[in-house]
């Protein structure tokens, strides 16, 4: 792993954590957790199943739908075609993690930032038939119930706290201990949002748990300096897609009780590309969905090079896809922060 920042008071961050939307929101979340609101009207399988050619994105996607408990199919009915996108980048790192030189008996590992209740962690290592295995970190603890219900103890663990509580320590204790030299791949979804816009921060907190050449991706609600351009996409991520799963009402329920919270802890593409060529040599911006955009970082360009040769084609109508002039690598200006100890 890399060297860690400076730890943080424990006291300041729990009253950091309690001031957070993330616990603001519990009350909230865990009403999506339990089953109790917002229940998807209808299945979430794909209505674009048919155009996905390879038998095994269409297996991942299966084990998606079949894994998933409440709040994590409320987030697939929400954000656009993100089924089919943790579909194509599951069968990606499936096909990367087979492909790399390896120990007899040796696996791959990855570590989910707050990413409800571990249903993409579990398809993964089930698709990948134990070759990946994941460690799923999330504040609400209802989310512990549906994983438990469909997790491989031996291939998938939990934590159920803020991944700001996961530290070194906490990778040495007898639960977590197979994770202890760090994880080959990291995937943020869509969590610092819901804390605060200090990316920075957030990004320096993970990145001390990947390993050298690791991918790190970065699956983010993004805000717009034309805020008549953010509602734009806001209003066809609602009318052209969530009203197959959700009631005018309910939709209009979640606009006024909950994004004004979420967007408090947005921040726009360039700022996080800003971030993370601070902590990263390579950044790619991969998919791009209404308000949504999702990255890759890394060290090592040859790393990426051969996660972006294995990836096989978006599935997603073009009109939901707002940044696709922008898809593949993007640069800043500044110098990148050089960690101690960093390889």
């Amino acid at each position: 792993m890399n060297t860690c920042p400076p730890p943080m008071d424990e006291a300041s961050l729990d009253r950091d954590l309690q001031q957070s939307a993330m616990l603001k929101l519990a009350e909230h979340f865990h009403s999506l957790a339990t089953g109790a609101s917002q229940v998807p009207l209808q299945s979430l399988h794909s209505h674009l199943r048919s155009q996905i050619d390879d038998p095994h994105v269409l297996d991942y996607h299966d084990r998606l739908i079949a894994g998933a408990g409440p709040l994590f199919s409320h987030f697939l009915a929400s954000v656009p075609y993100i089924l089919e996108e943790l579909s194509r980048v599951g069968v990606a790192l499936t096909r990367l993690a087979q492909a790399s030189p390896r120990e007899a008996g040796e696996t791959f590992s990855l570590f989910e930032v707050d990413a409800f209740d571990g249903a993409n962690g579990r398809a993964l290592a089930g698709h990948s038939q134990g070759l990946i295995r994941s460690l799923t970190a999330s504040p609400n603890r209802a989310n512990q119930i549906p994983f438990e219900q469909h997790a491989d103890p031996a291939l998938s663990r939990f934590y159920p706290q803020s991944f700001f509580k996961v530290s070194p320590a906490l990778l040495q204790t007898p639960e977590y201990q197979s994770f202890s030299q760090g994880f080959d791949f990291i995937y943020e979804m869509a969590a610092f949002q819901f804390y605060t816009r200090d990316r920075d921060r957030q990004i320096a907190h993970i990145r001390q748990f990947l390993k050298p050449g690791g991918l790190a991706f970065f699956l983010e609600k993004l805000n717009h300096p034309d805020p008549q351009e953010y509602q734009r996409r806001e209003q066809i991520k609602d009318e052209a897609f969530k009203t197959r799963y959700f009631s005018e009402e309910e939709i209009r329920w979640k606009r006024q009780q909950m994004l004004e919270q979420m967007q408090n802890g947005q921040v726009t593409l360039e700022e996080l590309v800003s971030a993370l060529s601070a902590r990263f040599k390579h950044v790619h911006l991969l998919w791009s969905s209404s308000n949504f955009c999702e990255l890759v970082a890394s060290d090592d360009s040859q790393q990426i090079e051969r996660f972006l040769g294995l990836l096989g084609p978006v599935v997603q109508p073009a009109a939901f896809c707002f940044e696709g002039a922008r898809i593949g690598r993007l640069t800043v200006s500044h110098a990148r922060v050089e960690e101690p100890g960093h390889v």
